[in-house]
């Protein structure tokens, strides 16, 4: 399942990509800011400042899922068994659903149409959510997209079994690997995340000979400061195949994604760093031997 596929994308990978978005997360970021693409399942995203009150929603819906109050629809979330019924629905777009099943076919067709934008160093990149969750259908879009000769590059949180990873690498050209902080503890309670497993699937990338480039969301109140960010550049040097690090600053672009799909925006919201803090950071990875890159 994919939610979204991106185009003249310049920060996801070298030169001009697309970026296919894949649904699904095994980790909670709470600062997220796709939120759309946590759930393995189609949702509902709903926009009542474009709601022209129509009802047409409600006329769609199964029993007990959307009722009316004062005019405008109020969708009752645990109750909605399949979202999809409302794809087509809305005549304003203030319904929307985020979640597709996609064949590989299907998407190559998106992709091709951009091919002329990559020259010689642009390509795909697969994003997410986690596409190492949905192992078979990156392998399969790999090897096809390898069959056109056109470069891939994997943004990846490595939060995934080996087993699921290793089978795609020899179509991968570049690991965009998220090491949002160098403490166990610190990780699994702000995201879920096992950092024992993040490491060791960074170590069998250095064994595989796979290009990597870490990323790093510079997060105020979790691991913005100096002795996190050195920690973190400490991990990613110690690995021969990563030679480039990117610091990417926080924004509360999420916010909106939270409120559309009914949930609370539960990360205290805070100003992204100032551009000197990362400098200060970038100059940190610089003097360690890693090219330092602010926003990807």
């Amino acid at each position: 399942m994919i939610f979204d596929i991106q185009r003249f994308s310049t920060h996801d990978g070298p030169g001009v990509r697309t970026v296919v978005f894949f649904k699904g997360c095994p980790l909670s970021c709470p600062w997220c800011e796709n939120p759309e693409s946590q759930s393995f399942d189609a949702e509902l995203l709903y926009d009542p400042a474009l709601c022209i009150g129509c009802l047409d929603c409600y006329r769609a819906a199964a029993d007990g899922e959307v009722t009316v109050s004062e005019g405008r629809p109020r969708f009752h979330r645990e109750r909605i068994a399949d979202p999809r019924r409302y794809r087509s629905v809305c005549p304003s777009g203030a319904l929307t659903v985020k979640g597709e099943e996609a064949t590989v076919e299907a998407i190559l067709a998106e992709v091709v149409k951009d091919r002329p934008f990559y020259g010689a160093v642009g390509g795909v990149t697969l994003s997410g959510g986690e596409p190492f969750a949905q192992s078979g259908l990156l392998l399969s879009l790999a090897r096809a997209l390898r069959a056109r000769s056109i470069d891939l590059a994997v943004e990846t949180t490595l939060h995934a079994p080996w087993s699921a990873i290793a089978p795609a690498l020899p179509f991968i050209s570049l690991i965009l690997a998220d090491l949002k902080s160098a403490d166990e503890a610190r990780l699994r309670e702000a995201t879920g995340a096992r950092l024992s497993l993040v490491l060791k699937n960074l170590a069998l990338l250095e064994e595989a000979r796979v290009p990597t480039a870490i990323r790093v969301p510079v997060v105020p109140g979790f691991n913005d400061s100096e002795g996190e960010i050195r920690a973190i550049i400490e991990r990613a040097r110690r690995h021969a195949n990563v030679r480039e690090i990117h610091f990417l600053p926080y924004h509360t672009l999420g916010m909106g994604k939270f409120a559309l799909l009914g949930r609370d925006y539960a990360f205290p919201a805070r100003s992204s760093p100032p551009a000197a803090a990362l400098e200060g950071y970038a100059a940190l990875a610089a003097a360690a031997g890693l090219r330092a890159i602010i926003g990807g």
